[in-house]
């Protein structure tokens, strides 16, 4: 029988082993738990994406749409007139009908006096120069009248006819002794420039053309058959403000 002591020591060990976990190897341990993550919504988030992205667009045009609107108010449109580099703004009173030949301080005028008759101005392209005192009156009628030197091109001529031909309160017809090759006049405003092509043109036209805000008569008539039918002339030396024939009887006038 072995001794006392080897047996108890022997005892001990198993029974360190027995509480060590069953016989496992020292030291290891045991490998944390794999946790699996839940699938993103990707389809969700895309809607959501677009969803925010159409709302950003209409918001953004909505933005367009009222500043364009606020840029075509006629207030807008006359103080971006005003801007135009190299206009004259001028204030002239209203309604002052004159049957004689009146001086004009500017060639062509572009305000003050006139004829009781107006010339038409429904998109008329006069081939000859017409009176200073008529063109004047269709003015204070919402009409741009672009006046332009008889030895103009051409094709800067047929350029001018497609921006006035047929078009509303508009008229254009040469002008012997003009300054420049062309030059623009509504009431209280004249540009000139030395081409048809000049961008300063078609803004003009754009800001000024019966525009209530500058138009002193805003609503007046521009139909005249009577005068687009035989236009007056400024006269026999074709200066400004020089006299012309009486306005046949039927041609509408204002007293």
């Amino acid at each position: 029988m072995p001794p006392k002591g080897k047996t108890a020591a022997r005892s001990t060990t198993s029974a360190k082993g027995a509480s060590s976990g069953g016989g496992r190897r020292p030291g290891r341990k045991t490998p944390p738990p794999i946790t699996v993550g839940k699938p993103k919504p990707w389809g969700l988030i895309a809607m959501t994406m677009v969803v925010v992205l159409f709302a950003a667009g209409v918001i953004g045009y909505a933005v367009y749409r009222l500043n364009e609107s606020k840029k075509n108010t006629p207030e807008a449109k006359a103080a971006d007139a005003a801007a135009i580099p190299g206009i004259v703004v001028k204030d002239y009173p209203q309604g002052l009908h004159k049957q004689t030949p009146i001086k004009y301080d500017e060639s062509p005028p572009f305000g003050g006096e006139h004829d009781p008759t107006w010339a038409d101005c429904t998109g008329t392209v006069y081939a000859q120069p017409i009176r200073n005192e008529n063109a004047v009156h269709m003015l204070e009628h919402g009409a741009v009248w672009i006046t332009y030197r008889p030895d103009l091109p051409a094709n800067q001529v047929d350029e001018l006819k497609e921006k006035v031909d047929g078009v509303e309160q508009m008229a254009m017809s040469p002008y012997p002794g003009l300054k420049t090759a062309v030059s623009l006049q509504s009431w209280g405003r004249q540009l000139f420039v030395d081409s048809a092509e000049d961008p300063r043109v078609e803004r003009f036209i754009k800001d000024l053309r019966l525009n209530p805000v500058t138009t002193p008569e805003y609503g007046a008539s521009c139909v005249n058959p009577q005068f687009k039918a035989a236009p007056r002339t400024p006269g026999p030396t074709g200066a400004a403000g020089s006299a012309s024939p009486s306005a046949p009887a039927s041609s509408p006038t204002e007293r």
